[in-house]
């Protein structure tokens, strides 16, 4: 009895650390569906549903294999269904501010993110210091800018 309360308590030892080492460095859900399999193994263990080793060991893989396999592609789109689907650095969409007067189809810089950035303004109209800017380009390190109107900014608050 005392063997099968030892093998209880590691088996749900090992489920939490990998269910933290998890939270820790995602892994993409494997690492997490690995502490499931060592937590389910732990209660059938506790319950004395599995005894031995063996039956441990086939509980553990089956449990652990089936809920990566079933769970882990709707856990994923749960986790990222409101995502955007851009890119993650994409800078395209963001709103920076004028830094000086941008010329007329001319190159001047805007901060964005609290950084400077070289800007291009492909517009036959200049765009005034402190004016706030739209990215809807990223070329390398330079952005081509244009000019957000009222309706715009009322637009993103929505």
């Amino acid at each position: 009895m005392d063997e099968l309360q030892v093998a209880w308590w590691i088996w749900m030892v090992i489920g939490l650390l990998l269910l933290v080492a998890e939270m820790m460095m995602p892994t993409d859900f494997f690492v997490f569906f690995t502490g499931v399999g060592a937590i389910v193994t732990a209660i059938t263990t506790g319950l004395g549903l599995t005894n031995g080793l063996m039956s441990q060991s086939v509980v553990f893989v089956v449990v652990a294999g089936l809920t990566l396999v079933t769970l882990r592609g709707w856990m994923r789109r749960l986790l990222t269904r409101d995502m955007p689907d851009k890119p993650v650095d994409s800078l395209v969409g963001e709103t920076a501010t004028a830094m000086d007067e941008i010329p007329a189809n001319g190159v001047g810089k805007v901060m964005l993110r609290g950084s400077p950035w070289t800007a291009r303004n492909p517009s036959p109209i200049a765009i005034a210091k402190g004016a706030r800017v739209r990215v809807d380009k990223v070329d390398s390190v330079t952005l081509t800018v244009s000019e957000l109107r009222a309706v715009d900014m009322v637009e993103d608050m929505i």
